[in-house]
């Protein structure tokens, strides 16, 4: 498809305020709820998200029940669910495992709870992704003061990221308790804002400020994870118009440019690190060590095949599965097959698989919805490549909203679907 003037759409200001309001109390990870009912202190930041996706969830089953599209999607996710408890009952550390599986659950239940939102209402997600890209440009508003000891932002931080996420500067995290995080959610929203751009429903202004956020965020964060799948959007685009106009050559080879340069000054200011490690195999130094943490995953899964060591156990037990490298509770896996199989084993890689399947095959069987299906099948997935991300809420709700903008695109295409249950 391709972008023009885009067509004149209805402002949502107060949609997208609610969307930005929602999402910040959402990020308030360290305000912590005490008082006589609770036995331990709750997160305000974790429990809005549960209530929110919660209401969400039970509005949208009163007013249509469960769409015909989202049948499959829904068994998909009690399927995880279910391979999360199992893991949980068959783990030697039930206590952590299950701490874990609740944030692993809320990302479902939040996945579940956008999916119905975008069903019953088509529009919501632009205005949510118009919010997204206002919340990186805060981000890094309050990584920079940071960045810089202002006082004032050294203090409202720390209602969003543990103090110990200081130890990250100069790289800046912004409200998120790693560089890695905001690096990952601003491509996102980069992607998700190219996206809407494509289909009319943004203009040339908020692409631009898309972009330069996602570039700010990589060069300021340091982050090289995201590089790999930004790297293989722009060879898609490159090579599906390798025969187009020329000025749409100059914008492939600009963004390919762009990406070298970012991809340069990130290598450059990374460079000790990854010397430090000149002894080992280039690869382990390349990757900073990530090389111990896979094999450590793999010996994990393989001494717990079927179950794993539960939600989250791994990062804890990394020493006895490296050698004695590496702090307990610092890294996880690092990978985002081999922290499925490591934390929850076969049985949790075939509910993802099958989460997957359910998400996007209605998506690939129509060509008007494939492209763009795939670049963001593609896209998460490659995220997860030298990291894992969905451990962490900021990226499991952008990543809910990429697929709720396809679920939307989706329902706007074959009309309103049928309720399955009411």
């Amino acid at each position: 498809m391709t972008a023009g003037a885009p067509a004149r759409q209805p402002a949502q200001t107060g949609l997208v305020a609610v969307c930005l309001g929602l999402y910040l109390l959402f990020c308030l990870q360290q305000v912590v709820l005490t008082g006589r009912y609770f036995g331990v202190g709750l997160s305000l930041g974790s429990m809005a998200i549960r209530g929110v996706a919660l209401g969400l969830s039970a509005w949208t089953l009163w007013r249509h029940g469960v769409p015909s599209c989202l049948r499959w999607p829904l068994l998909s996710i009690l399927l995880c669910m279910t391979a999360l408890a199992a893991s949980v009952l068959a783990s030697d550390h039930s206590a952590l495992a299950f701490k874990y599986a609740v944030r692993y659950a809320t990302a479902l239940l939040w996945l579940w709870a956008l999916l119905n939102l975008a069903v019953a209402w088509p529009q919501w997600p632009r205005a949510a992704a118009l919010a997204a890209l206002i919340a990186v440009w805060i981000n890094l508003a309050l990584g920079m003061a940071v960045r810089l000891q202002w006082p004032p932002a050294l203090e409202w931080s720390l209602a969003f990221h543990a103090q110990g996420s200081f130890k990250y500067l100069p790289r800046v995290s912004g409200m998120y308790d790693h560089p890695a995080l905001l690096a990952a959610t601003a491509v996102i929203v980069g992607l998700l804002t190219i996206q809407l751009y494509q289909r009319h429903a943004v203009g040339r202004a908020q692409l631009a400020a898309a972009v330069l956020a996602a570039i700010g965020a990589l060069a300021l964060s340091e982050v090289r994870n995201p590089l790999l799948p930004v790297a293989g959007l722009i060879l898609w685009w490159a090579w599906s118009r390798r025969a187009g106009e020329r000025p749409r050559r100059r914008t492939v080879l600009a963004a390919a440019l762009g990406l070298l340069a970012v991809a340069g000054f990130v290598l450059w200011q990374r460079y000790a690190e990854m010397t430090s490690a000149v002894h080992e195999s280039p690869l382990t130094a390349f990757s900073l060590g990530r090389t111990y943490l896979w094999s450590g995953a793999i010996e994990a899964w393989r001494s717990h095949p079927w179950f794993g060591l539960g939600a989250g156990v791994f990062q804890f037990l990394v020493p006895d599965y490296t050698g004695g490298r590496f702090d307990r509770g610092e890294l996880h896996a690092h990978n985002g097959l081999l922290a499925v199989l490591s934390e929850t084993g076969l049985c949790g890689l075939l509910a993802c698989v099958c989460l997957l399947w359910a998400l996007w095959a209605p998506l690939l069987r129509n060509p008007a919805e494939r492209g763009w299906a795939l670049i963001w099948l593609l896209f998460l997935l490659g995220l997860n490549v030298f990291d894992f991300y969905p451990l962490f809420y900021p990226f499991s709700l952008h990543a809910a909203l990429a697929v709720a903008l396809l679920y939307a695109h989706h329902v706007e295409l074959n009309g309103a679907p049928e309720s399955g249950m009411s």
